[in-house]
């Protein structure tokens, strides 16, 4: 088929799965809009009846069209060369949109797990732990517990299940940004600690490169060990790296300071000029800065083979409505 029509097929597939109920036509050409894609309500009927025939969506009465399974694997499968790059522009974006002022009040963005209701309580004890340890970024978390409730736009709330929300390293990153300093995310690793202390990093996958967030890959490959860092100060943990300019080190070192007070604890590592920051070279002008990843809660809670779906930068969410996790479990 057309390269032309499988990307937009593509994209009508993708605004189908944004939402739980029929969409029409109209609303599809809209939204098509929003994607940079001119297509007449027509011609999203005649691309919905190609798509009706392969079984990718089917009709819900007069009310419009909904997705299939088969359409959400096409999703999953189509066109890996236009994702390229995917998870640096998703960064980007969300990174853009955080607002989070200097009273604590604003958007962040947040991680997703979902995960039984029966394991929750054993769930929120693991994460509480590396919480406490410096090993995500802040001790406020949100639960979303009601069965069936659509809590943003495509994340709805299984039966059985619960949705753990945790900070998201790339607040940071978006804090930053906000305070004017420009920063360049290189890659999502694996790090190395012993004696409590970061040494190199194991393993790397580059944002510009890759269709998935590295961090997930890392906690599907089963290869952290958040649970021994914690308890023993030596293992592996999930980390990011990303560069800065020279000119904005000290002015980044006072808003990670300023942030402390905001209840964001995480580990952050700001490097030399010109220097590498654990086994890694930085761009010449440059400065290294790790951020432990707001994922390793939830590495932890696989570790610990607790079945859980991960989905990492999510939603955007208030700030000041997320809960301190001692006030949910003691």
């Amino acid at each position: 088929m057309n390269k032309d029509i499988e990307r937009k097929l593509v994209a009508i597939l993708e605004i189908l799965n944004n939402y739980t109920e029929p969409v029409g036509a109209n609303t599809i050409s809209k939204k098509l809009v929003e994607k940079g894609i001119e297509l007449s309500e027509r011609a999203v009927r005649y691309h919905l009846k190609i798509m009706d025939e392969r079984g990718l969506t089917k009709v819900a009465g007069k009310k419009g069209r909904i997705i299939t399974e088969k359409g959400r694997e096409e999703i999953k499968k189509a066109l890996v060369a236009d994702k390229l790059g995917f998870i640096i522009s998703k960064i980007l974006n969300l990174a853009y949109q955080v607002n989070l002022d200097k009273d604590g009040k604003g958007n962040v963005i947040l991680n997703l797990s979902i995960i039984n209701k029966k394991d929750l309580k054993k769930s929120l004890q693991i994460i509480k732990e590396i919480l406490k340890k410096g090993y995500g970024i802040s001790e406020k978390i949100i639960i979303f517990d009601k069965e069936e409730e659509e809590i943003a736009p495509g994340i709805i709330v299984p039966e059985k299940k619960v949705i753990v929300g945790t900070v998201c390293s790339v607040t940071i990153h978006g804090i930053l940004l906000k305070r004017g300093i420009p920063l360049d995310a290189k890659f999502g690793g694996v790090l190395e600690v012993k004696n409590h202390e970061p040494v190199r990093f194991l393993e790397a996958i580059n944002y510009n490169g890759s269709t998935l967030d590295p961090l997930e890959v890392f906690i599907k490959s089963r290869m952290t060990s958040i649970l021994s860092v914690v308890k023993n100060g030596e293992g592996k943990v999930l980390a990011t790296f990303r560069e800065l300019p020279n000119m904005a080190r000290d002015d980044t070192e006072k808003v990670i300071e300023e942030i402390r007070d905001l209840g964001i604890k995480a580990k952050i590592y700001l490097g030399k000029p010109n220097q590498e920051l654990f086994g890694i070279p930085v761009t010449q002008g440059s400065t290294g800065l790790v951020i432990i990843g707001g994922l390793n809660p939830l590495a932890g809670v696989i570790e610990s083979n607790i079945e859980a779906e991960n989905e990492a930068m999510s939603i955007l969410y208030k700030y000041e409505d997320l809960v301190p996790i001692k006030d949910v479990i003691n």
